[in-house]
């Protein structure tokens, strides 16, 4: 049966709103090295195991699986050949999509390509029964071929393949800008960042929290997202 992009928004939303309230399910991330969330986060949790930690502690949803399928350096176009052993093999419930941080190396000319391969990611998740949250990437420091304005750019492309599809999209990229707006800061207020690109564990956090309100399962009085995260150490930002 085919869905217009309005009923497959509002589909999406009751069935996360079914999830959250029902049996078990499996949560798979998809995403480069800010979704698997190693080194940059100095031995502190990464958003992705924040977030089992709410759901499956918090929420007390000990059922659930939460699979992190990031891979350092991954584009959306390395994703798609290694959709079933990064994805499909888990029988996902639910399918988070973050790319773009690695992708803007191909430059404005590579926006067409990803929004395409995006698109793709998200009808073969669809494909094998999941619901579909796409995630803008967060902004960067100027560094070799990124920059803040290119990653805005693709960060659009996202948004647009979340609103030509009925995708719920998280957007970390408008709540950093934000962020940053207040902070008087460049890209990012002081510590979000460990380096020009990868999120440190105060980024991580944040990250989480943005995921959390769009999903909207946020609680300023538990641990998880009350959690105060000193981590100045990083780029200036």
């Amino acid at each position: 049966m085919d869905f217009t992009a309005d009923e497959y928004a509002r589909r999406d939303a009751d069935r996360l709103r079914e999830i959250l309230a029902g049996p078990p399910v499996t949560w798979v991330f998809l995403g480069d090295s800010i979704t698997q969330g190693v080194v940059h986060t100095h031995g502190r949790r990464n958003y992705v195991e924040l977030f089992a930690e709410r759901v499956r502690g918090e929420l007390g949803r000990l059922g659930d699986a939460v699979v992190n399928s990031g891979v350092s350096g991954a584009t959306a176009e390395d994703l798609l050949p290694e959709f079933h052993w990064r994805a499909g093999r888990f029988g996902p419930d639910v399918v988070f999509v973050m790319f773009g941080t690695n992708d803007i190396v191909a430059g404005a000319d590579g926006i067409r390509a990803f929004r395409y391969r995006i698109d793709q990611i998200v009808q073969r998740s669809r494909d094998v029964g999941a619901t579909v949250v796409l995630q803008t990437p967060p902004p960067v420091l100027t560094d070799g071929a990124r920059s803040p304005e290119l990653i805005e750019l693709y960060a659009g492309a996202v948004r647009e393949v979340a609103e030509s599809l009925g995708v719920l999209v998280v957007d970390h990229a408008a709540a950093w800008r934000e962020a940053a707006d207040a902070a008087g800061a460049e890209v990012a207020p002081e510590g979000w960042l460990d380096d020009t690109f990868h999120p440190g564990a105060r980024g991580h956090h944040e990250m989480l929290l943005t995921l959390l309100r769009t999903l909207g399962i946020a609680d300023a009085s538990s641990a998880v997202c009350s959690l105060v995260v000193d981590d100045t150490v990083g780029a200036g930002a």
